[in-house]
């Protein structure tokens, strides 16, 4: 079935249009982002995302602004926080983000072999946002979510996630309130939607600041696009830095395991192969990349902390819940923890390092460290 195909008993295309007659669009979309002041939401929801500005442009913004467009400038009904004008759609993206702030604590596809986790992140994480800033659309289990989706995301995009036959059925059936209890998506979209408050609606005031705005725009990265084929295949390559400095360092830490000046999977190492990817111990790695780039030895701590803020900024680590960046792991001898050792995991890093240095047997993860500074 193509993602423009309709099940039978499906609402015919009559019923559809006239459905969204009678939503006629008062206000344009970015007139509506506008005055609700949810443009610093759209601004961290790109950064969530780890897309380019060219690519969030042409894969996500078309679904916000379709949105936008639909609810308007409605309130939430009983609701403290978004009762004012423009609160559906500020609920709408705050979803979104608490979804994808999930999301980056899950190596999705589950169970998918490593060679293809870098392949398929970013449909996945496409699909996370999708669900949950349509999350409110349809009542129950209803096809309004779907429609919704096929009118507002280009087809382009649509094309580039059906490649994942296995996603798209997924997603599918969560837009339309059927999905499995095992859906990884649907899960992430209700603790979203019901869970703790996160740290990015937990700080936003009732009327947008320009404090948020600049806080925001310092988090976004400029990252040159990939030259663009025929399809968004290129979302698949991107990564979310921009800063020339985490760049350098990873291509480093490459550099470093290819020709053996980074030691590998002994004690002492800095970069050990786990399970979630590849471990880099902090502040250790960071400090010897500092040196080694000429930083000199005045204040190395704060050199160290403001390079490994930089790496945690560019969006390629693991990152658990509570926004914990930081993982410990224990060396097992003899049965015994031996020593801990504290770092990054850089997921999917055979987007930056062939071959992938194999899984340490000696580490267990015991839990993760205090979150550090983004």
């Amino acid at each position: 079935m193509t993602f423009n195909d309709m099940p039978s008993g499906s609402a015919s295309p009559r019923v559809i249009e006239s459905s969204c007659v009678s939503e006629r669009r008062a206000l344009s979309a970015q007139a509506i982002i506008d005055r609700s002041g949810a443009a610093n939401l759209i601004v961290l929801l790109r950064v969530r995302m780890g897309f380019p500005a060219e690519s969030f442009a042409l894969a996500a913004r078309p679904l916000i602004d379709g949105y936008a467009e639909f609810v308007q400038l409605r309130p939430m009904p009983g609701s403290s926080r978004y009762g004012g004008a423009g609160g559906q759609l500020q609920r709408g993206l705050v979803i979104a983000l608490r979804a994808l702030d999930h999301r980056r604590g899950q190596i999705l596809p589950r169970n998918a072999p490593p060679e293809i986790l870098g392949a398929l992140a970013h449909r996945w994480t496409y699909a996370v946002f999708a669900a949950a800033l349509l999350r409110d659309v349809g009542e129950g289990q209803s096809d309004d979510s779907v429609r919704m989706f096929e009118r507002w995301v280009p087809p382009i995009v649509q094309a580039w996630l059906a490649e994942d036959p296995p996603l798209m059925a997924e997603l599918r059936a969560v837009l339309a309130g059927s999905a499995d209890a095992s859906s990884a998506i649907a899960e992430l979209v209700e603790r979203a939607a019901t869970g703790t408050r996160s740290v990015v609606e937990a700080t936003l005031p009732p009327a947008q600041t320009e404090s948020i705005a600049g806080a925001a725009e310092a988090s976004v990265e400029t990252a040159p696009i990939a030259p663009e084929a025929d399809g968004p295949e290129f979302l698949d390559g991107v990564d979310a830095a921009g800063a020339e400095r985490p760049r350098r360092f990873i291509e480093w830490v490459r550099q470093g395991i290819a020709d053996g000046t980074l030691p590998v999977n002994v004690r002492g190492a800095l970069v050990h192969g786990v399970e979630d990817g590849l471990l880099l111990a902090s502040p250790g790695i960071f400090r010897a990349f500092i040196r080694r780039d000429g930083a000199g030895q005045a204040e190395p701590g704060d050199a160290a902390k403001r390079l490994q803020r930089e790496v945690l900024r560019a969006g390629w680590h693991l990152r658990a819940d509570g926004g914990v960046n930081l993982h410990g792991y224990a060396w097992k001898q003899d049965g015994r923890a031996a020593a801990r050792i504290h770092g990054v995991v850089i997921l999917a890093p055979q987007r930056f390092v062939d071959p992938v240095p194999p899984i340490n047997p000696a580490l267990v993860r015991v839990g993760d460290a205090a979150a550090a500074a983004e």
